[in-house]
């Protein structure tokens, strides 16, 4: 933190502060010495109106108090988001380095093992491994205990089903992007290394219908569960990964969202969701 100088300001520089004629930089050194010296505000205080101090040390203050933004945070006010929301997003646990790390080598272990044990065929083990992981993802991203600052986003945010949609569009678009990094690496890379898609977008919306009734946890664990004994059941066959399967799961996700569209009243922090 800059320390401010020890010196007080002569009378022409807090005359030039006051009308707003000093140098950019010569207001930033003069700046730190007004918020710690008390003997030069109530110099500074007569040479121009109460509110226009008022202003000033309002600005000032809140200059001070707003953190500086992130890489991703910029990146994202760069792409027109609103600050709210950019902040709410790079708060997300999807984006740090320890979950990015841990979903890539999952995904490179997957694909390498679908490469050595399926070389001939459909990579099984890939696909079902791969729609996982935003379930898991929404788990700990939306997990009040498993994310210390979630509580600050209950607050920030304007409704609960606002931040669960923000915060599961991050994980979505992360692990999406990442999974089809993943896919190039199987052995064959033509529509059946995609088939993740569909499933992985269908288990996400079925983990947020589940969320205000369950908890986020036990949500994802349910979902999971699902989608291994539907691999189980189909596992020889490829079934679910077939153009009619694959049917079969769109028509399914056109439904899920439409009872998240209808549900949405649900997420609700008043009603006590559990999130």
């Amino acid at each position: 933190m800059e320390h401010p100088p020890t010196s007080h300001p002569p009378g022409e520089a807090l005359r030039h502060y006051a009308l707003g004629t000093l140098p950019p930089d010569a207001r930033q050194r003069l700046e730190p010495h007004l918020h710690h010296c008390a003997s030069c505000r109530s110099r500074l205080a007569p040479l121009v109106d109460t509110a226009t101090v008022e202003r000033n040390w309002q600005a000032l203050d809140q200059s001070l108090d707003i953190p500086v933004p992130g890489p991703w945070e910029r990146a994202l006010l760069a792409l027109g988001i609103p600050d709210h929301a950019a902040r709410l997003l790079t708060a997300t646990p999807a984006l740090r380095a320890t979950w990015l790390l841990g979903t890539c080598l999952t995904l490179v272990f997957a694909a390498l093992t679908a490469r050595l044990a399926e070389p001939g065929g459909p990579p099984l083990i890939f696909l079902t491994i791969a729609p996982l992981l935003p379930a898991a993802g929404i788990a700990g991203t939306l997990g009040g205990r498993l994310d210390p600052g979630f509580e600050l986003g209950r607050i920030s945010a304007p409704s609960a089903f606002r931040l669960v949609l923000l915060r599961t569009a991050v994980v979505l678009a992360t692990t999406a992007v990442m999974t089809a990094a993943a896919s190039l690496a199987l052995p064959e890379t033509g529509p059946a290394a995609f088939a993740w898609l569909l499933p992985s977008c269908l288990l996400t919306v079925t983990s947020l219908l589940l969320l205000p009734r369950m908890g986020s946890l036990p949500a994802a664990i349910t979902t999971t569960v699902a989608w291994l004994s539907a691999m189980t059941l189909t596992r020889h066959s490829g079934a679910l990964f077939s153009l009619p399967g694959q049917s079969v799961l769109a028509v399914l996700l056109l439904l899920a969202l439409t009872l998240l569209i209808l549900l949405r009243a649900d997420f609700d922090f008043e009603k006590g969701i559990r999130l």
